[in-house]
């Protein structure tokens, strides 16, 4: 399906009929002519103009380590009498709950029948081997659904949940607020969607979304944290093309779910007016996207051009 696995169906079945669920994934496929890297190292920026102000775009990975450092000069610049700091898509989690949900909330995702039992034979096989290397029995799992299962492997350290909370927003907020800027920039926060919330939507999911999801968790647990962190280095260093072409893990399933795509789409037309009305002041605005959306197909950037506005990619 997604990944191109021959395990998986290339559509799922509700009541209404077939979902092609590459189709409902809102950053599945990106536009080509707006992956480019920076130019000189740091992280790269995409800019929208009309005649008379800029937004400086720039393009975030969804998920960072809690001790990501990066070259923030070009940023500092932008931010030093910016009209509005335009902060986009923070996805709202809250720990507590989501343990409260692996733990306590597995009702939701009860199997009526031995969980590896539905698997296409690979992925359960690849299923007892992430098992086997964290010293749990084969049928560790065989009670919940195989997306919420694929949630905990995904998001497990040694044997317990463990959600990575970035602190990129964090740091960018911080300095639009930092006393050596000359104008401090107003701060709008976008909307985000809940990671609760998203996750409970999958108890009800079909099977082929089921086993997608469980995939996801697979390969994410497979990169570890090192994946996380060279996702980070890359985007630290302006390598587009390489960030991008790596593996989404779990978010890949999340944006093939109904209900967070359909939010996911909502988020992109939030930040299209709000950069929309950011050009309506002379001057320049900074804004901060999560990177699949702001370059997708019928994305942030595709929408903005697509009302008349001038888009520049890194280095133009």
């Amino acid at each position: 399906m997604l990944f191109g696995s021959a395990a998986f169906a290339q559509q799922a079945v509700d009541a209404s009929g077939p979902i092609d669920l590459h189709k409902i994934d809102p950053e599945a496929n990106l536009v080509e002519e707006l992956v480019v890297n920076a130019p000189m190292p740091g992280p790269a920026w995409w800019k929208v103009s009309d005649a008379d102000t800029t937004v400086y775009v720039l393009g975030v990975p969804g998920m960072t380590p809690s001790d990501l450092t990066f070259d923030d000069t070009v940023l500092r610049r932008r931010l030093d009498g910016a009209n509005v700091l335009i902060m986009g898509q923070e996805a709202e989690v809250s720990v507590i709950r989501m343990v409260s949900l692996a733990l306590g909330g597995r009702k939701l995702f009860l199997m009526d029948r031995p969980m590896r039992e539905t698997l296409p034979p690979d992925l359960r096989a690849r299923l007892e081997a992430r098992l086997k290397a964290s010293k749990k029995k084969p049928d560790e799992m065989d009670d919940i659904k195989p997306a919420f299962a694929g949630f905990v492997i995904g998001n497990s350290q040694e044997g317990n949940l463990s959600i990575h909370l970035g602190s990129l927003t964090d740091q960018i907020k911080a300095l639009a607020k930092d006393k050596d800027l000359a104008k401090r920039p107003r701060i709008q926060t976008l909307d985000g969607y809940s990671l609760v919330g998203a996750i409970k939507s999958l108890a009800t999911a079909p099977q082929p979304l089921q086993e997608l999801c469980l995939d996801a968790g697979l390969r994410q647990a497979d990169s570890g944290d090192g994946g996380v962190k060279a996702v980070a280095d890359r985007w630290a260093k302006g390598q587009v093309r390489a960030l991008v072409s790596a593996d989404r893990g779990f978010s890949r399933c999340l944006a093939s779910t109904p209900s967070i795509s359909r939010e996911l789409r909502d988020g992109q037309k939030d930040a299209v007016r709000a950069i929309s009305s950011a050009l309506k002041t002379p001057g320049k605005a900074v804004a901060v996207i999560e990177l699949r959306s702001l370059l997708a197909e019928g994305g942030v950037l595709e929408q903005l051009k697509a009302k008349g506005f001038t888009v520049e990619t890194p280095g133009g």
